[in-house]
């Protein structure tokens, strides 16, 4: 698993704020090169990226599809994301954060949080 695992950086590197989702928000990740989905705990969002927690890695730079049920209308939105980052995190699972390839609008945002 060369080159997925990053050290730790201290500081914040975001430049949007996050709002962190309701506790067991759950979407799936779709990838390419797996030909199937992944289910994904979705713990943030902001108009420009997601981060969330995986079963599996995925390698940065890598193109993902993420579905995600919003929380007013129960309709299903599917956003392209590129991985940009990769790391462990408690219990095996994996600490993924993805720039979103089309910003969120503020009311796209309110509906998935």
């Amino acid at each position: 698993q060369d080159g997925l695992v990053k050290p730790i950086a201290r500081g914040n590197r975001r430049a949007m704020i996050r709002y962190r989702c309701a506790p067991a928000t759950v979407g799936k990740v779709f990838s390419a090169d797996d030909h199937e989905f992944q289910r994904a705990w979705i713990l943030d969002l902001s108009l420009t990226g997601v981060g969330m927690q995986l079963s599996r890695p995925l390698e940065p730079g890598h193109l993902i599809i993420i579905t995600i049920r919003g929380t007013i209308d129960a309709k299903i939105h599917e956003l392209s994301a590129r991985v940009m980052h990769c790391s462990p995190a408690p219990q095996g699972d994996w600490s993924i954060g993805c720039e979103l390839a089309t910003s969120l609008t503020p009311e796209e945002l309110d509906q998935l949080l």
